[in-house]
């Protein structure tokens, strides 16, 4: 039971500080674009050159590539599934970075230091929120207007906000006490964008091997966007992967408080 009291008890403490947390999100946002011409739309910019250098060079460079998949052209299945990984990428390292990178909140102030990992992932999930808009945009241009499957877009994105929070829990509290961590998580972010069926289908292996893949729990992410705005399923058609999701969460938040609580009493005096 004891085990269960520290994911609940930073969970407790998230919900309390809302409105902190929420103001901290915002100014965590200005913080990093200050002093650029443009400002906030840089967090657009990267995320839109990718977009862009992907459809030339699947469009352009690449024969063959104009096949669709599920009746939609290859460029907006693609598209449907990078837009999640953008913000998976960003918030692996930046919620594993935060209590580094945050550390005058912890040294100097009394705060509540649970929150901090959660403010970052809302600073990013503004960025998300305004790239799901644009992917609305080039769907609907390309003549595939919204429809019902798009309500569940609400569902993966808290899905992915919470599961990518609960994980810089852990990731956050290793790189704390060693900065092999923190480069060991950069090499496994640009080795995860490989090995998740992003650019490729996952259709394209199988056997034992598929559901090693579909074990990564980012891959539901994945899919989910798809199959909302390409495949048009709900996320409970698939209820057993859904369920081993959950599970996933779960044990994540329970490991996640463990070594939290654990390593907390030590981060002033390491920072």
């Amino acid at each position: 039971m004891s085990l269960l009291s520290n994911p609940l008890n930073m969970i407790k403490e998230n919900i309390e500080n809302a409105g902190i947390t929420l103001e901290m999100s915002k100014k965590e946002l200005e913080k990093k674009y200050t002093g650029t011409a443009l400002g906030l739309l840089w967090a657009l910019v990267k995320p839109v050159l990718y977009i862009s250098v992907y459809w030339f060079a699947i469009e352009i460079g690449i024969r063959g590539s104009r096949n669709e998949i599920s009746g939609f052209p290859f460029i907006l299945w693609l598209i449907a599934g990078i837009i999640p990984w953008f913000y998976i990428s960003e918030t692996l390292i930046y919620g594993g970075t935060s209590f580094r990178q945050n550390k005058h909140l912890i040294t100097k102030i009394v705060y509540p230091v649970s929150t901090i990992p959660t403010f970052r992932m809302f600073s990013q999930l503004f960025v998300h929120i305004a790239l799901v808009f644009i992917l609305i945009t080039i769907f609907w241009f390309a003549g595939y207007p919204p429809d019902i499957y798009y309500l569940q877009i609400f569902y993966y994105m808290f899905c992915m906000f919470a599961f990518m929070t609960i994980l810089s829990w852990t990731t956050a509290s290793l790189i704390v006490v060693s900065r092999d961590f923190e480069h060991l998580l950069k090499s496994i972010t640009t080795m995860l964008f490989w090995l998740t069926p992003i650019l490729w289908r996952i259709e394209n292996v199988q056997g034992i091997l598929k559901y090693i893949i579909q074990a990564n729990p980012i891959y539901y992410f994945i899919k989910g966007y798809r199959d909302t705005f390409v495949n048009k399923e709900w996320f409970f058609q698939d209820l057993p992967y859904t369920v081993y999701f959950w599970v996933v969460m779960f044990a994540l938040s329970v490991l996640g408080g463990y070594i939290f609580k654990k390593l907390r009493g030590e981060f002033a005096d390491i920072l």
